[in-house]
């Protein structure tokens, strides 16, 4: 009986003009944002050619994450170019985006289409699937025919998130076969792993929203009052609450700014420029036991600022995750190694790069160790936040759904 239900849903959004131009709108938008972040990543690629370090130059920078394409994410600020010399290191631009426009917008990557619009379309799938039933007087007469309403329901859900994921992966997928044409681009097996577990939690995001739609929809007697209330939800969902939680973060931890930062290491150079001057350059201390004292105080420096960050941070995302984007937002992120976790953990690998580094120059060696990174795990990925992100996804999915049920067993089909 849910079969049938469920094959009533695909046969009638085959046949609605909403389906084949819902559908149409979102493949024009994931090719076009393929082919946007291809040609963003072959500009990437080609500056890291251009930047590559030299054995006698010690700099840390990565290659593009082919997977940024997807998820785009921090990947300007890992792949940077970060350059230890004895005063510190010294950060430069690194790998530009060749598309001006990413300095004025959010990149239209693979992640923000199904954030935004994907999260939209199944709303739109889902927020007159009871009450548009009861307006044409459909929804009586199935009840008539002692279908139970929890199969009723669950058949409209599974017809209906078919109807909108089988097109949505044969689109993605072609677009990924696409992509793996060029010769310049390779996924690693690992990578091909992280992409398919992107599109399991895409999934999960598409169905959860699928089934806030059908919630919405119980809760009401017209259409109309369906999408005014699910667009006000998901503007807060994917606007409001994401934004509003980073905002609240920063007014209960106080972190100093980048520029404090910078001005207090001024001062702690300025500070040993005078102290050598005082003593005329005599003393105990040689110029590198200074340059090493120097060292020390700025890594604690840094490490204090980096604890307070951390802190902002965690709080930041736990306010956010609130909204069921912000989790999305941080599994996908994470799985696609361009997210919050995995540039704390490239930062950190700078830092004890930027150690070894220190002490080939002070050896005068004219060839230093070479940056090698290696990005974390899926078992370090998930044990350290994205397995609970996913698992939240999930409860929305249930949590709506059952919601669902328990507002249709109430419902009035009169």
């Amino acid at each position: 009986m849910i079969g049938t239900v469920a094959r009533k849903e695909i046969i009638s959004n085959l046949v609605s003009y909403k389906f084949f131009i819902v559908i149409l709108l979102t493949s024009v938008l994931i090719f076009t944002s393929f082919f946007i972040m291809h040609r963003d990543y072959k500009q990437r690629l080609s500056d890291y050619h251009i930047i590559k370090p030299k054995p006698n130059e010690p700099i840390a920078v990565i290659p593009p994450n082919p997977l940024s394409m997807f998820a785009n994410g921090l990947e300007d600020a890992m792949t940077r170019s970060f350059e230890v010399s004895l005063i510190g290191i010294e950060t430069r631009a690194g790998q530009a985006s060749g598309n001006i426009i990413f300095s004025f917008f959010t990149s239209p990557d693979f992640l923000y289409i199904v954030r935004v619009v994907l999260s939209l379309v199944a709303l739109l799938f889902g927020f007159d699937q009871i009450s548009r039933e009861k307006e044409q007087g459909t929804l009586r007469l199935m009840l008539a025919n002692s279908i139970p309403r929890s199969k009723m329901l669950a058949g409209k859900w599974i017809g209906n998130f078919l109807s909108l994921s089988i097109p949505f992966l044969l689109v993605t997928l072609l677009g990924f076969a696409l992509l793996n044409l060029d010769s310049d681009i390779y996924f690693s097996p690992g990578n091909l792993v992280r992409f398919v577990i992107m599109l399991a939690v895409t999934l999960i995001y598409i169905a959860l929203f699928l089934s806030l739609g059908i919630f919405i929809s119980t809760l009401t007697k017209k259409a109309a009052a369906s999408i005014v209330i699910l667009l006000f939800i998901w503007a807060l969902f994917v606007f409001v609450i994401p934004n509003l939680g980073t905002l609240l973060a920063r007014q209960m931890v106080d972190v100093p700014s980048v520029r404090a930062l910078s001005e207090k290491k001024e001062q702690i150079w300025t500070r040993e420029v005078l102290l050598r001057i005082m003593d005329g350059r005599e003393g105990k201390e040689t110029g590198v036991s200074r340059f090493q004292a120097i060292h020390n105080e700025m890594d604690k420096l840094e490490e204090d600022y980096r604890n307070k960050f951390n802190r902002l941070i965690g709080l930041s995302k736990n306010i956010n995750r609130i909204s069921p984007v912000a989790s999305f937002i941080y599994a996908v992120t994470d799985i696609a190694g361009t997210g919050i976790g995995e540039e704390g953990h490239f930062k950190t690998e700078i830092i004890r790069y930027k150690n070894r580094a220190f002490l080939d120059i002070v050896s005068d060696k004219t060839e230093y160790s070479p940056f090698n990174y290696q990005y974390r795990s899926l078992s370090q990925i998930l044990a350290k936040g994205t397995m609970f992100d996913i698992a939240w996804l999930v409860f929305f999915n249930i949590f709506f759904f059952a919601l669902s049920y328990f507002s249709f067993v109430k419902y009035d089909v009169r």
